[in-house]
């Protein structure tokens, strides 16, 4: 019996440990680890699970602005900036796509003025976005994956107040 409770401890105690977030969560009340820890299955309202395939830029940061900064990085490629807003608005650099077009308009968008260069992806999120919208967006827009087009490995969550002031649309 004692070697029993032994090995019961020892699984218990062994067990990794799972937060559980809320799909309403903020993507701003977010915990770093949510976008440090690769490959970690996060619980999301006890029956789902999803892992976060990102990690993410300060949201000081939008890409059309670390793009700028940091071009010689990006070079090689044609960089496409898609932004989900807090009211569930989606732009792909700057103007307006709706929800169901957005797929077929990237596509299109890519195919037209990408001239032969693999394409990369930005993907960008008002901070005030629930954590249940950032994983619908990433669920749909990785359908975009292909040979020739890819996704930058961060994703920019950003608090619209701390971003320069541009004066365009993002």
């Amino acid at each position: 019996m004692e070697k029993i409770i032994l090995i019961l401890l020892l699984f218990i105690s062994c067990t990794p440990e799972s937060t559980t977030f809320s799909e309403e969560t903020l993507l701003k009340n977010l915990p770093d680890s949510f976008f440090t820890q690769k490959n970690t299955i996060h619980s999301i309202n006890k029956s789902d699970t999803f892992i976060n395939p990102y990690n993410k830029f300060p949201n000081t940061e939008y890409s059309k602005f670390h793009l700028k900064k940091h071009a010689e990085k990006y070079q090689d490629f044609f960089n496409v900036s898609i932004n989900l807003s807090i009211d569930n608005k989606i732009t792909l650099e700057g103007q307006e796509v709706l929800n169901k077009e957005l797929l077929s308009f990237t596509q299109e968008y890519i195919e037209f003025a990408a001239e032969g260069k693999p394409t990369m992806i930005h993907l960008n999120f008002d901070e005030n976005n629930t954590l249940k919208n950032y994983i619908s967006f990433i669920n749909y827009t990785k359908q975009l994956k292909s040979k020739n087009i890819h996704f930058n490995s961060n994703v920019f969550i950003y608090n619209i107040k701390l971003l320069p002031d541009c004066n365009c649309s993002l």
